[in-house]
């Protein structure tokens, strides 16, 4: 089995990935600002390192065979950590001859104008232009995003202002750990084919089913899908044709909050 660096290793998706891999039988070391930061990893090594200044990063990927790259902010400095700093990650990894840099991205990006979604777009550029052998696989949205992210931004007091219009093909980000981790004994893929959840569904229906499991009553106020959002509603950010997911919004709101 491979030793794998796997950067964001306590996010949402790193989480899931850490104690997949470590059940497949690999060695796994998880990147951090702060070495050891936590033991609800299970056994792991751990490395301190900085993805935006670059500080750390080879001794992170010093005999390391794949690199697993989940690390990413959406929020700020996107173009500091996701581009420039996969470019840092990737010469380190070059230089240290991993033989396969594996990136988690997102269904859409190419077809959405979202700030976000073109650092995620530039970085996977950059891997393909990196001169390592790499992975891109592009999953649709998790379900915690809508759970603990956007749905509560949309509320303001009682009310919630709904793009009921766009849609989502919710997935759980366990079922992409596991189809990541199935898919590195495969090796190298290039750009592998999209996974998305089992179904396709409108953000009304899913504000509906997350307010019913929850016990929240908001009064919902309709507003229309502007800008990027717009690109959702015609379901850009979908791939029904590759529905990998089998865990379904109302299941994976039935284990979160019932």
């Amino acid at each position: 089995m491979a030793r794998v660096l796997v950067t964001g290793g306590t996010g949402v998706l790193g989480r899931e990935v850490v104690p997949r891999l470590v059940a497949a039988k690999h060695t796994v070391r998880v990147m951090s600002r702060r070495s050891g930061e936590s033991n609800a990893l299970g056994d792991v090594e751990w490395a301190k390192a900085d993805i935006m200044s670059g500080e750390g990063l080879a001794d992170a990927v010093r005999d390391v065979e794949i690199v697993v790259h989940c690390a990413s902010s959406p929020f700020k400095k996107t173009k500091e950590t996701d581009v420039e700093g996969t470019r840092k990650l990737l010469a380190a990894a070059k230089a240290a001859g991993v033989s396969n840099f594996y990136y988690i991205s997102i269904v859409g990006i190419d077809r959405m104008n979202y700030a976000y979604y073109k650092a995620k777009l530039a970085a996977e550029k950059v891997i393909e232009e990196g001169g390592v052998p790499y992975t891109i696989l592009r999953a649709t949205q998790f379900h915690p995003l809508l759970a603990e992210t956007m749905l509560p931004m949309m509320k303001k007091g009682p009310f919630m202002y709904l793009p009921g219009s766009i849609k989502f093909q919710l997935i759980d980000p366990g079922e992409v750990a596991a189809h990541i981790v199935a898919t590195l004994a495969n090796g190298p893929g290039g750009h592998l084919p999209d996974i998305g959840g089992p179904q396709v569904q409108n953000a009304k229906e899913i504000a509906r089913e997350w307010k019913a499991a929850t016990g929240k009553s908001y009064i919902t106020i309709p507003v229309p899908a502007l800008g990027f959002l717009s690109a959702m509603a015609k379901g850009y950010n979908c791939c029904p044709e590759n529905a990998g997911g089998k865990i379904t919004w109302r299941e994976w709101l039935g284990k979160r909050y019932g």
